[in-house]
């Protein structure tokens, strides 16, 4: 024991002490969830009770997805004790003392996209006729992200949206060779995500969410645009967020968005967007 005592006060002068959580314990190994910690397998890692006293020493025998199953080399392992890496480049006491300890990859991050949007419109002039309308668009949005609990996390979007289409129709007759819709939107977007596959290098998530969007511009031929001022869509998401590193990141990310039917028209949007994220 007192071997292990040594141990772990020397580690924490010679390394960061980024906590992982203990997710179960069951005889001499322990899961832990690495929460983006950059373990490889051979890592030592060390256990501390409330008080701060070492109590276990262990290493790291199996990774994947983001959890990792580790042996007790020394000491007694329980699941209340904090858990956090040995080893790495060496700092003097006081350097160490001086640093406070950082998450290697935060729970919350901003960041800026850019997106393309696939557009399909259904305008219905009168009860007897109707026109299919098609198009493509770009979106810029700048977007916050924060993280709830485990694998559950919230993302908000807000910037430059619009919907653009065209199309004909034998029953309709537009001003022009075609009738055509343009709006441009002043949108905001709340998402809830649940990350299915996560480790070191990337996050692979699903989401689904609402958008409300503020006309700002508006021309058409066929809707009678004084009725345009807000709307609202329901959006069902696919995410990968692919980290740089601890503070960099690429969001991608594709969008359903369902903008709800009314008397004259229905549409709906897939929207690819990627960018630029940092964690903070």
């Amino acid at each position: 024991m007192r071997f292990l005592i040594a141990t772990l006060l020397i580690s924490s002068l010679v390394s960061p002490a980024w906590a992982l959580k203990t997710v179960v314990v069951k005889n001499d190994r322990a899961l832990l969830d690495l929460e983006g910690e950059d373990l490889q397998v051979g890592d030592k890692v060390g256990a501390r009770d409330a008080d701060g006293k070492a109590r276990a020493l262990l290493e790291i025998k199996q990774i994947k997805n983001g959890k990792a199953v580790a042996a007790v080399l020394k000491g007694k392992m329980s699941q209340e004790y904090s858990v956090s890496k040995i080893g790495g480049t060496k700092t003097s006491a006081g350097a160490a003392k001086a640093s406070s300890p950082k998450s290697p990859r935060s729970k919350s991050a901003w960041g800026v996209t850019a997106g393309y949007a696939m557009n399909s419109m259904t305008v219905k002039p009168s009860a007897n006729s109707s026109v299919s309308l098609s198009g493509s668009s770009i979106n810029a949005s700048g977007f916050y992200q924060m993280n709830l609990d485990g694998n559950i996390s919230a993302r908000f979007l807000g910037g430059y949206e619009t919907l653009v289409a065209k199309g004909t129709s034998s029953n309709v007759t537009c001003s022009g060779t075609e009738c055509s819709v343009d709006i441009s939107y002043l949108g905001v977007e709340a998402l809830v995500r649940y990350s299915y596959l996560r480790n070191t290098k990337f996050d692979a998530w699903v989401g689904g969410g609402l958008g409300f969007l503020f006309a700002i511009g508006k021309s058409s031929n066929v809707l009678n645009t004084s009725k345009i001022s807000t709307n609202q869509t329901f959006v069902g998401s696919l995410g990968l967020d692919y980290h740089l590193n601890k503070k960099n990141f690429i969001p991608v990310q594709l969008d359903y968005a369902m903008y709800p039917d009314n008397n004259t028209s229905a549409a709906n949007q897939i929207i690819l967007r990627a960018g630029w994220g940092i964690n903070f």
